[in-house]
């Protein structure tokens, strides 16, 4: 009996100490495309193999939108610790100037991923519903307040692009803050925006979409470390131990008794 009681307490104990331990979870985009700078708003790529960013020739501009679902795979009231993003750079311009900063930025306002497909094709491919373009957040009905976007000035994690590999970016204090808001805050999740180097010509790239299907595919990646809440489990855990320890002394008091008797 002793040693049953004891092992209930250790498995209490765990079970209120559980909530308390980190986690990790990587997940891909929920949502992706590209903007390219156009002011009509005619050109996208929703549902493309790659996304792109940096400058296309000597002055038009791209630039690339990703969100993820935090709220769906992460519980409420945990904390994140650490976020770090993973892009699969696969091709970059002809004329590459070199290696060139990355920036992500918070977006500040939701957008579309349509069924445009351009392919391989840097151009772009026509925009279709809802579809995010230069001037739209949903083609072709409802725009950006400011034209390539609405998102914070001030990045949240910079990284070097040094030409096609796998790049990563953070973990940032502001990466993990946008996470955080994200996870508490659901309808505030519009996800990042890739600023790539557009002071110069031809620093235009590519990186594997979520839906590539190259081989291998290499699609963006997103992980993050946290630690769970503790108040729900840790309530029920000690709760349960709470009781054994009652039940453990009622045990003990009757076998004194019966030893007296």
């Amino acid at each position: 009996m002793r040693r049953t009681i004891h092992t209930l307490v250790v498995a209490a104990t765990l079970a209120a100490t559980h909530a308390g331990l980190a986690d990790t979870v990587t997940i891909g985009p929920s949502k992706d495309n590209t903007l390219y700078e156009d002011g009509t708003g005619s050109v996208s790529d929703g549902a493309g193999p790659y996304v792109r960013a940096g400058t296309a020739g000597a002055s038009s501009q791209r630039r690339g939108v990703m969100a993820f679902d935090i709220s769906g795979n992460i519980p409420a009231g945990a904390t994140i610790t650490s976020v770090q993003l993973e892009l699969n750079i696969r091709q970059i311009s002809a004329q590459w100037p070199g290696p060139s900063d990355v920036s992500l930025h918070r977006l500040n306002a939701d957008w579309g991923e349509g069924t445009s497909n351009a392919g391989g094709i840097g151009s772009g491919a026509p925009s279709t519903t809802n579809d995010a373009t230069w001037i739209h957040r949903f083609f072709n009905t409802t725009l950006w307040t400011a034209a390539g976007g609405d998102f914070v000035a001030a990045p949240s994690a910079t990284a070097t692009v040094p030409g096609v590999s796998l790049v990563t970016w953070g973990s940032t204090a502001g990466m993990v803050a946008d996470v955080q808001s994200w996870l508490d805050t659901p309808a505030s999740n519009f996800g990042w925006i890739v600023i790539g180097d557009e002071g110069q010509p031809r620093t235009a790239f590519f990186f594997d979409s979520r839906q590539n299907q190259d081989v291998p595919p290499v699609p963006p990646e997103l992980t993050i470390e946290f630690t769970p809440a503790v108040p729900t489990v840790s309530a029920w855990g000690m709760l349960l131990l709470s009781g054994l320890v009652v039940a453990a002394g009622l045990v003990v008091a009757k076998r004194r008794r019966d030893v007296v008797a």
